[in-house]
């Protein structure tokens, strides 16, 4: 038994040992293993450093990420697919000029490419073994092209007439089809949705083109898509072979936005004398400085911290560089620029083959046929951006800014103007929960509206929103909020703590909500207030609109305020507390505990505001669906018309003229009047702007009836007649340097003795506003 107990005792040590040894084995594996991962770490903790070091070169990790590897993968996708292009390959089939009978075309097989020339090398189908060497304009790939790529104006290759072996100039040829260059004048759509061509030859005798083969005609009609063929962009074709040299570019400069234009379309260009062409017949004098100038746009853009670049010369290596370095494209618009190969195919290029955001802003005159264009189909239901003219200049620049800050959201853009808050400028927001500011803003319903203008203000001094003080720091408006909501207990509505990032018409859509829900309208009265077209809208919408209970105070360090249509309503309809002369905190202390007592009582229970029913039969005194309205036209001449529509988004109503006339009825809010009789001589101060007719206009066949012209004026005088009416003097507020026609019968520089009944007030922008969303029952 002693020995068996050995043996199995031995047994047992044996097992224990090889135990030992495979957790040795085990140990000595998870050593190894903590090791590497000891060494992976050490990876990716160097791996974190560099990056890193490398945010701390960059403002903000947003920035970082918009301007490294993604912007990179970004570039290599727009550009990886050659066979998205219109661009002719080694082994394409193609349409290509033969340089012995010159503005013919033939079919040839692509056998090289010469970069530096720019120069494709063919073999001809019928091995024709001449004129092999062709320019890339004279080319096509044999392949039908895109519908969206021919429009009017397009320069293609069409099908006319067939050839034989022995036709031209003795050279044998196997005989086919004859290609020429044309261009599309006309485009229609069949009832089926297909559409239809028709257009001219390019090239005529006088060119050297031969035009005696059996079959031509200088026109081409009812040709279809599948009838032509395109010549490559040069773009395209520049960019062929350097689709893989991104990478080189990594220290070069990038740019937020590249802008191309038609200097065609800019003033200073035409100024400089940098335009060689004719310019269009509607380019006068007057009409070029209410022209709002493309390189006006690139330098406010560029003073707001955009990075902006323009390729003003015609290198076309320089351009395509260029471009895949910007992030957005802003095309500026115009049937000039639809006509431009350069402009053309700038943005057929930057849309189509490297597929950068576009945005696209419309100036110029007012012509749209550009429309029609490769242009107009490459951007067919895209909300474009209308400089229309100088007069909305600012606006449009804050529209534009709030577009790129939608694509590069991380884009800072300063020195931004809203027209919500006059003329006061500050870094543009984009946050929803965020005030304009920057602070967070302060949500729920209010009960006290405060309305100031910015240049009354201190704080908006020190905070360097606006340029200049008027008045002094006992007397801000937003010192003399903090105060108020601290001795009323009221919740306070105010811009700087309320406005969310929108456009212009959504900030003027929550101060017309804030306003409608708050218990009473605080107004800080000035001069500066009173010129404000926006302070005057808040004060008019309160009073006039909702007739919301309102206190005045007067800040500010003048009072030129009282002859204005702003100072009539608070002499004469509200309660009006002077500030101007306090100089201390004990004397402001004491204004705050009148004007405390002055808000409870109108606030109080007896007098508790309640706001008028939607349901009333009007609440808002703007034209809505079915009014009878003075409008603009054109060359700042007004006339009647019928509202039957109004566009939230663009703010603008569609009107049916009274005379017949089909043109021109689409119109801004601002340039539409209500044809009543105002209600109130209080309505009508100096320098408030009206419409006022003078002349007449005589029928055309076919077009209108004739009727009276009304303008838009400024009053400079008012005064009573003998028989105590009240009578307004004014000027015109455009002349001939606007573009207004003043070469009709009766016209004079001024106006004078007409009376209330004979004006006419355009709407405010939170007026039109609800009034539309209410008879239009419009979403707000």
């Amino acid at each position: 038994m002693g020995t068996t107990m050995s043996r199995s005792s031995n047994s047992s040590i044996r097992k224990s040992n090889k135990l030992l040894d495979e957790k040795d084995e085990k140990i000595e594996e998870l050593k190894k293993e903590i090791k590497k991962l000891k060494k992976e770490n050490e990876s990716l903790k160097n791996k974190i450093e560099d990056l890193e070091n490398k945010l701390d070169s960059h403002d903000d990790m947003a920035a970082f990420m918009e301007n490294s590897a993604p912007e990179k993968i970004k570039k290599q996708e727009r550009v990886k697919d050659l066979n998205d292009r219109n661009l002719p390959q080694i082994g394409d089939h193609v349409v290509s000029m033969w340089s012995k009978s010159q503005w013919q075309y033939f079919t040839a097989t692509v056998k090289s490419f010469d970069k530096t020339d720019l120069k494709y090398l063919i073999d001809w189908d019928d091995k024709d073994p001449t004129g092999r060497t062709v320019d890339y304009f004279n080319l096509a790939l044999d392949n039908v092209p895109s519908v969206q790529d021919i429009g009017v104006g397009s320069t293609v290759l069409f099908h006319q007439g067939t050839y034989s072996s022995t036709e031209i100039h003795g050279v044998s040829r196997s005989g086919g089809v004859r290609w020429h260059q044309g261009i599309v004048d006309n485009v229609t759509t069949t009832t089926n949705g297909a559409k239809l061509y028709e257009g001219r030859h390019t090239k005529t005798e006088l060119d050297g083109k031969w035009v005696t083969y059996k079959g031509y005609s200088y026109q081409f009609t009812g040709y279809s898509i599948e009838d032509f063929r395109l010549p490559p962009n040069v773009f395209d074709v520049l960019s062929m072979d350097d689709d893989d040299d991104d990478d080189d570019d990594d220290d070069d400069e990038h740019y937020d936005v590249y802008i191309s234009y038609s200097k065609i379309n800019s003033p200073s260009a035409i100024k400089n004398k940098e335009v060689s062409e004719d310019l269009p017949p509607s380019y006068e004098e007057a009409v070029l400085e209410s022209i709002c100038d493309p390189r006006k746009i690139a330098s406010n853009l560029r003073e707001k911290g955009v990075k902006v670049v323009m390729v003003e010369e015609e290198e076309y290596l320089k351009i395509v560089t260029t471009l895949k370095k910007s992030k957005i494209f802003i095309a500026c618009l115009s049937d000039e620029y639809a006509s431009n190969n350069r402009c053309r195919m700038e943005f057929q290029y930057a849309k189509k083959t490297l597929k950068i955001p576009v945005v696209p802003l419309v100036v110029g005159t007012d012509s749209f046929q550009w429309q029609m264009t490769v242009v107009g189909l490459l951007i067919a239901g895209d909300l474009y951006i209308h400089f229309k003219n100088k007069q909305v200049e600012e606006a449009k620049m804050t529209e534009l800014c709030r577009a790129l800050q939608n694509f590069l959201p991380k884009l800072r853009i300063s020195d931004v103007q809203h027209l919500a808050t006059g003329d006061a400028r500050m870094e543009l927001q984009n946050d929803p929960n965020k005030s304009i500011t920057g602070k967070p803003a302060i949500q729920g319903k209010s009960e006290m509206f405060f309305s100031y203008c910015w240049s009354n203000s201190h704080d908006a001094l020190k905070r360097k929103e606006v340029s200049s003080l008027a008045g002094n720091r006992w007397s801000d408006p937003r010192a003399i909020l903090k105060k108020l909501s601290k001795s009323t207990g009221m919740k306070s509505w105010m811009d700087v703590d309320r406005l969310r990032g929108a456009d212009e018409m959504g900030l003027f859509g929550q101060i017309a909500t804030g306003m409608g829900d708050s218990k009473i309208v605080i107004s800080c009265v000035s001069s500066e207030y009173a010129e404000s077209d926006n302070c005057r809208m808040e004060i008019q919408f309160a009073v006039k609109s909702l007739n919301k209970p309102t206190i005045a105070l007067i800040v500010g360090d003048s009072d030129t305020w009282k002859s204005t249509s702003v100072g009539k309503m608070v002499q004469q309809q509200l309660t009006y507390f002077n500030l101007q002369q306090i100089n201390d905190e004990t004397k402001l202390n004491s204004k705050i505990k009148e004007i405390t007592k002055a808000i409870m009582d109108r606030v109080g229970e007896k007098s508790k505001y309640i706001a008028p029913s939607l349901e009333e039969e009007r609440v808002f005194t703007a034209p809505v669906y079915g009014d009878h309205v003075v409008c603009l036209h054109q060359n700042w001449a007004y006339f009647m018309a019928t509202v039957i529509a109004f566009d939230e988004s663009s703010m603008s109503y569609t009107v049916d003229w009274d005379d017949g006339d089909p043109s021109g009825r689409v119109q801004s809010y601002q340039d539409v009047a209500l044809d009543a009789v105002l209600t109130s001589e209080n309505e009508i101060g100096l320098g408030t702007t009206v419409l006022f007719p003078q002349g007449s206009y005589a029928g055309t066949e076919g077009n209108n009836i004739g009727g009276v012209r009304y303008h838009q004026g400024k009053i400079t005088n008012i005064y009573k007649d003998s028989s105590d009416i009240t009578r307004y003097d004014g000027v015109h507020t455009k002349d001939s340097n606007d573009g207004k026609w003043v070469s009709f019968r009766g016209f004079d520089d001024n106006f004078d003795n007409l009376e209330l009944g004979d004006l006419r007030l355009s709407p405010n922008a939170m007026d039109a506003l609800m009034a539309c969303r209410q008879a239009f029952q419009l979403e707000e």
